[in-house]
């Protein structure tokens, strides 16, 4: 995948690991589909099985970001893949508890922790 803007994506083993590069928010939607599109694109590879989100770069996060996520776990979903987020600030925790998306997707301290859970 071409260098991004919004996100870094990075494979170990069959992880597709996401890192978001921005706050995303509302005013970055106009970029996000695009760069979704071709993770999206990635996750149809046969190798390609679970995802881990790691926010180590953003502080904040909105409902562009949310609505991502989720297609990024109905893809894994069909796929019977696991999906892990991690490094996820006490604003981004509060985000997802708000939407209970933290009762859909485990959340880890460390992008090493999420990686071993979905591996598993």
């Amino acid at each position: 995948m071409p260098s991004s803007k919004v996100f870094h994506t990075e494979h170990q083993s069959a992880t597709l690991v996401i890192t978001p590069l921005i706050n995303v928010s509302s005013l970055a939607g106009d970029h996000v589909q695009p760069e979704l599109d071709g993770i999206l694109a990635l996750l149809q590879q046969p190798n390609t099985k679970n995802v881990v989100v790691d926010f180590s770069r953003v502080s904040y996060f909105g409902s562009v970001m949310l609505a991502a996520t989720q297609m990024l776990w109905k893809r894994v979903r069909a796929r019977e893949g696991k999906m892990a987020l991690c490094n996820v600030s006490e604003l981004g925790r509060e985000i997802l508890h708000i939407a209970k998306f933290d009762l859909i997707w485990p959340i880890y301290e460390s992008q090493e922790e999420a990686l071993e859970a979905v591996a598993k």
